[in-house]
């Protein structure tokens, strides 16, 4: 359960919401605008704000951008309409952490709110220890577990936020942007699955689920014997993060090459579901690379 704070200015819209987060046993407070919404976030301190976009007096990006400044430790996350992708790729720019499209609002709400919270990981007892690091690197080589995902994730969250090189809300950012592609590398690189016969990320990584051909290509090779190498560093001016598949790769002329690219596209396109991962990954982090060959993607995150 999470407190959460809805930031909505259709009374239509915020009854069907908050009926759907109590339903998942969420503690929902609404108000209708942004400006009431930077009130309530400084007399509530809620775990996660849902905002929608398009509002009166204070929007969804002002709502965000402010955040950013005021309470950059609260993730948000961002409720979209058709026709405001350009604001919402925006707000992911700007330090929402993710978002859900109005007409998938039941599908996605509450499944979105368990990743971005899933991703927030901490452990007093190294505190003091990991933030006298000063570069620290990671070499993992991961069989095809999903059940391994979210423990990576929360250790180099540990490290970074030990290490003081981002803020709550950037590292729970990139810890989504890790976990998508990790879980690409898994599930859409060594096991060659669809996203028809993938389940949800949420699915996926938080609640187990696997279906009957991911489970299939688990024990079958040479599927099996596959492994997913994710290599890790954290400076005091950067975290790179490499993440390489054994699978045959894919067409990397089908990613927007660096100034070529259009959140707000990729947003709107139904029929390219893949695009919304690539959304939040290339959103959350500074830069965003292929190999050649397509089984490998690097994350850089700079500090400061």
């Amino acid at each position: 359960m999470a407190k959460i704070l809805l930031v909505e200015d259709s009374a239509t819209q915020a009854v069907e919401m908050t009926m759907l987060l109590e339903a998942a046993e969420h503690d929902v407070m609404h108000v209708s605008n942004g400006a009431l919404g930077m009130d309530a976030l400084r007399d509530q301190s809620p775990d996660v704000v849902i905002t929608d976009l398009e509002m009166p007096e204070v929007n969804g990006l002002e709502l965000v951008q402010q955040m950013r400044v005021d309470f950059s430790h609260v993730p948000s996350i961002l409720v979209t309409s058709h026709g405001s992708e350009d604001l919402a790729a925006e707000a992911l720019r700007c330090g929402a952490a993710a978002y859900v499209p109005k007409h998938r609002l039941s599908e996605l709400l509450n499944d979105t709110i368990i990743d971005v919270l899933g991703v927030i990981r901490t452990d007093a007892s190294y505190e003091k220890l990991i933030s006298t690091l000063r570069e620290n690197v990671f070499a993992f080589e991961l069989p095809n577990d999903p059940d391994l995902i979210t423990p990576l994730v929360g250790l180099l969250m540990q490290v970074c936020s030990g290490m003081e090189l981002l803020s709550s809300v950037d590292a729970v950012r990139l810890g989504v942007a890790i976990e998508h592609s990790v879980a690409n590398a898994m599930c859409h690189g060594n096991l060659e699955l669809d996203a028809t016969d993938c389940p949800s990320h949420c699915e996926l990584v938080r609640d187990g689920v696997r279906g009957d051909l991911l489970s299939q290509r688990l024990i079958e090779e040479p599927y099996r014997s596959r492994r997913v190498h994710v290599r890790a560093q954290a400076t005091m001016s950067e975290i790179r993060v490499d993440v390489t598949d054994e699978g045959s790769g894919f067409d990397t002329s089908i990613v927007p090459k660096e100034g070529q690219f259009e959140p707000q596209r990729l947003l709107a396109d139904e029929d390219f579901p893949q695009g919304s991962g690539l959304v939040l990954m290339s959103s959350f982090v500074d830069e965003l690379t292929f190999n050649d060959v397509g089984n490998s993607v690097t994350l850089v995150k700079r500090v400061g």
